[in-house]
């Protein structure tokens, strides 16, 4: 017949006493710990000109939760020690700031200054028409307007228009005008070769005033 071994459960229940407690003290430490690296994160985020830049995106990327910035570009959040922020703006680079393991207090307080971000795009040109078929057919359509013809008739006009106000006798005003005219080209022209007056109104219509007196006849 074996002998009968009898085990006592006083020294599991020890263990298992000994072993929570001890898990317990090491969670509360762990806790403590954690809210002792806890902080508050505030500041501005600002241009290399220092103006604020609004709605700024902030995300702490090791542990994916962020936040954003006000209209004013101001923040402020809860950070740990060694965390690292991701600053990102549109038109702006992105810009990285790592929390500093050195610091005292629960206070974190830093303006984050963010690098403008130039995009080169290639020159477009925008035609009204959709397709190469529609500007053929818009081309061929065109009506080219004989501006050299048309200045030459606007001409024409006033030269007509003006022989006429001098058969009816010139005025103080248009003598007054005239004069002015003279010295604005005068003036205009000072410095440099003046401008040709082949298509000047007034020379013409001195012109055919002289024909019709006969100042350019030769004496017999």
């Amino acid at each position: 017949m074996s002998p009968q071994i009898k085990y006592s459960a006083a020294p599991l229940l020890l263990g298992l006493a000994i072993w929570l407690i001890f898990s317990a003290e090491l969670g509360a430490q762990r806790r403590q710990s954690k809210e002792e690296n806890l902080l508050q994160f505030s500041g501005i985020v600002r241009d290399l000109q220092h103006q604020p830049l609004p709605h700024v995106n902030i995300i702490i990327l090791n542990e994916r939760r962020g936040t954003t910035a006000d209209h004013r570009g101001m923040f402020s959040f809860v950070v740990r020690l060694n965390d690292t922020i991701l600053f990102s703006h549109m038109g702006h680079k992105a810009t990285i700031h790592v929390i500093p393991d050195s610091i005292s207090g629960d206070q974190y307080p830093a303006d984050i200054f963010m690098v403008s971000d130039t995009f080169h795009l290639a020159e477009v040109r925008i035609y009204p028409w959709k397709t190469y078929h529609e500007f053929k057919e818009a081309f061929l359509a065109l009506e080219l307007p004989d501006d050299d013809a048309q200045n030459a008739y606007h001409n024409i006009a006033l030269i007509k228009t003006q022989i006429k106000v001098n058969e009816q006798g010139t005025t103080p005003n248009v003598n007054f005008r005239e004069v002015m005219k003279q010295q604005y080209n005068q003036l205009y022209t000072a410095g440099q070769y003046p401008y040709y007056t082949i298509f000047d109104p007034m020379r013409w219509a001195r012109f055919f005033e002289s024909l019709r007196s006969g100042d350019f006849k030769q004496d017999d």
